[in-house]
């Protein structure tokens, strides 16, 4: 999890002019990403994150598909100091760079907290499963985001 300028879905190319945790659930070299974009990519590659928040309340007990609530407990076994939820359905393509990742050059380059390798498993599971069962509720953004 890393402090990010996470875009909204009104300014999708646009950094937010806050702070935002995100979880990276991929990174690639410039090189990877220029091949996947089909275009020359950012200098120091390319990013892929998810959404996070920590209005748990947001979705009450029925979660919709894609979300995963991770509560007090589990979040503060992933160093994180409250319940947060992860929604794997917000998707953001965006460059390795200062005005995305604001920590960037920081010792810690922003990191906030590591994420256990059973979550990373989950997020990863239930980002395939929006993409199998609920395109339609994908939102992507990013100046990379795929178009």
């Amino acid at each position: 999890m890393v402090w990010s300028y996470f875009p909204f879905a009104e300014t999708p190319d646009i950094p937010a002019r806050t702070r935002h945790a995100a979880i990276i659930i991929g990174a690639f070299s410039a090189i990877d990403a220029a091949r996947m974009l089909g275009h020359p990519a950012p200098a120091y590659g390319a990013a892929v994150a998810v959404y996070t928040s920590s209005q748990v309340r947001k979705f009450g007990d029925n979660l919709p598909i894609g979300i995963i609530q991770v509560p007090l407990d589990r979040a503060r076994q992933n160093k994180n100091n409250s319940a947060f939820f992860i929604d794997t359905r917000v998707r953001a393509y965006l460059p390795i760079h200062k005005d995305y990742f604001p920590d960037l050059d920081a010792p810690d380059h922003g990191l906030i907290a590591s994420i256990d390798p059973g979550l990373f498993r989950r997020i990863m599971e239930e980002f395939a499963r929006v993409n199998e069962r609920a395109r339609e509720q994908i939102v992507t953004v990013g100046p990379l985001r795929p178009r």
